[in-house]
């Protein structure tokens, strides 16, 4: 609190906080916070303790944050747009000493003083000392098992992250700050500290999801110098909005992979910077300089002051540079931990054999590999990794090559069994500005360029924008199904013209669901190795002969295939007349 404290009297006629309704000066937003801090305290509110916050992104959100630190306790943001089962799984998890909804905060905010006390509460006036790594906020992240864990930041891990972000981002008092990011998600964090203890003023943007035109509007209108947003987010911007916005200055990417397209789109026109860091890291933990569009995914760069960042094997070595690693983070910028949660604590923060005696280290799950220049580069999940019968897939890797395609924009990758027992790799596109959504045989074709035949995704689907999760990353899980892959071959629909190539055609529809030319492609119709295996199953038992997976992969169509069934029974019934004539010489 000392670090806005501080802002507010160097600037105290600055406007701190502007929403739609009103803007609050330094001076005016310190104010409304000492009040609602001292009917926190008065409630029993302090060190150590939990305030749930069940607000929107708003101003009143913001003050309350700010009143719930001057108390000393942790604030606890829950968007109330989250399930209702959600919510009441997360303040059960918290146990929150005090619950404020928007309506509540709004009352107290609004109250007359009424005896209140309205300076800066002082250790003196709080319930307990505060101390610096006493429990700042606490964000829950989604757990693997489905279940949110609170992570538990401190006063010394945001202040440390506090005074590094002002210099990197380059933050000036006269500065706009856009707060788009949910209250839930710590990138709100990052927004308020990149903008109040620096003197800058927050625009807190009108409810409701913030993208596409409108998105470009407020930035636009709302003047704003300073904003972080998600690459998913971001690419949903109109193509003409790089360049047109004469006041951003700093453009902040993070939450997700960032792709070359929205470098060479953005960087040239606006000062962009990647950065990257998990929730247990205090928001973020590495950060590029300036990026410059080269043609590939930008580097996540160094790791912050105080901050260690260690690429170790399995065996937690540290390995050389340009060998994958996974990414294990250290300093005073650390979480306390899982709220309420020691077991799974312990598993992932661990005692830092590099550091100072009693120091902690954190297991991120994250695979990257250090180049020369000493630049970390995200690699993809260690635990996330795509498996498809047998194989293991790096999806950014099958990423990569398909946004090569002049006619690709963005590109996620997924296994999906939307049939029980037949899993295949598909991939969700997003088509380039003025490009037609490219054919899914053109692509096929084009990611076996440089992909081997398991990392060829069977299935390609074209949407407008990538549905979002509350946070502004890409939102796996909605994904839609993809429909049945009845594009037409480049050399057009070619009836069987054979008895054999009929039988044959059978199968393949029976195993593909769809209509199958003589000449189509088995790729090209969504066909995978798992399907290939049923095709030459049911092949070989229909007609007698031997027949392999690769055979079907081999010869792709079924005029081929067709040939090759009637080569083996034609050799199988020479060899059938060689053995009666022996039979009959003996």
């Amino acid at each position: 609190p000392a670090l806005i404290e501080t802002a507010a009297d160097r600037w105290p006629d600055r406007p701190a906080l502007a929403a739609p309704e009103s803007t609050l000066t330094f001076a005016e937003a310190e104010d409304h916070a000492n009040r609602l801090a001292h009917r926190l305290i008065a409630r029993g509110a302090g060190p150590g303790d939990i305030v749930a916050l069940v607000l929107p992104r708003s101003a009143d959100m913001v003050l309350a944050q700010l009143a719930v630190a001057k108390a000393g306790a942790a604030f606890l943001p829950v968007d109330p747009g989250y399930p209702a089962e959600r919510v009441a799984l997360m303040l059960r998890d918290a146990d929150p000493a005090v619950t404020l909804t928007a309506e509540e905060v709004a009352g107290l905010l609004a109250a007359p003083p009424d005896g209140t006390p309205g300076h800066r509460p002082a250790d003196t006036d709080r319930v307990r000392p505060l101390d610096l790594d006493d429990p700042a906020y606490v964000i829950h992240t989604s757990g693997s098992t489905g279940t949110p864990k609170g992570v538990v930041v401190t006063h010394r891990g945001l202040a440390c992250f506090a005074a590094a972000e002002a210099a990197h981002y380059r933050v000036r008092p006269e500065d706009r700050v856009l707060a788009f990011a949910t209250p839930s998600f710590d990138a709100s964090v990052l927004e308020l500290c990149m903008s109040l203890p620096s003197g800058a003023a927050l625009v807190v943007p009108p409810p409701g999801p913030l993208l596409g035109a409108e998105l470009a509007g407020v930035l636009r209108t709302s003047r704003i110098t300073h904003t972080l947003l998600p690459p998913a987010a971001l690419a949903t911007l109109p193509p003409d909005t790089p360049g047109s916005l004469p006041d951003l200055r700093t453009l902040v990417v993070g939450a997700d992979a960032c792709r070359a397209e929205l470098v060479a789109r953005w960087a040239p026109h606006h000062r962009m910077i990647n950065s990257y860091g998990p929730t247990e890291a205090t928001v973020v933990a590495t950060w590029s300089g300036p990026l410059e569009p080269d043609g590939s995914a930008p580097p996540i760069g160094r790791a912050l002051p105080a901050t260690g960042a260690y690429v170790l094997d399995a065996r937690l070595r540290p390995v050389p540079d340009g060998v994958p690693g996974e990414l294990w983070l250290a300093g005073p910028a650390l979480a306390r931990g899982y709220l309420g949660r020691p077991g799974l604590t312990a598993t992932r923060f661990t005692a830092d054999p590099f550091g100072p005696s009693g120091t902690r280290m954190y297991r991120t799950g994250d695979l990257v590999r250090r180049d020369t220049h000493g630049e970390l580069h995200y690699l993809g999940r260690t635990d996330h990794q795509l498996k498809l019968r047998g194989h293991r897939i790096e999806a950014g890797e099958v990423e990569a090559a398909l946004v090569r395609h002049p006619a690709v924009l963005d590109a996620v990758v997924s296994v999906r069994e939307d049939e029980p027992g037949l899993p295949r790799l598909v991939a969700h596109l997003l088509a380039a500005p003025g490009a037609e959504p490219p054919a899914g045989a053109d692509l096929r074709a084009f990611a076996a360029r440089t992909l081997p035949g398991p990392m060829v995704p069977s299935a390609f689907v074209t949407l407008e924008r990538f549905p979002l999760t509350e946070n502004g990353k890409t939102d796996r899980a909605a994904l839609p199904a993809p429909g049945p892959q009845t594009e037409p071959p480049a050399t057009g629909h070619v009836p069987p013209r054979t008895p054999t190539e009929e039988a044959v055609a059978a199968l393949w529809e029976e195993a593909l669901q769809t209509t199958v030319g003589a000449e189509d492609d088995f790729f090209a119709l969504g066909g995978d190795s798992l399907r290939a295996l049923l095709i030459s199953s049911r092949a070989g038992e229909a007609f007698g002969v031997t027949l392999t997976p690769r055979d079907v992969l081999v010869t792709r169509t079924v005029a081929a295939l067709a040939e090759l069934v009637e080569e083996q029974v034609l050799s199988e019934l020479e060899g059938a007349v060689r053995g009666d004539s022996d039979h009959d010489e003996r």
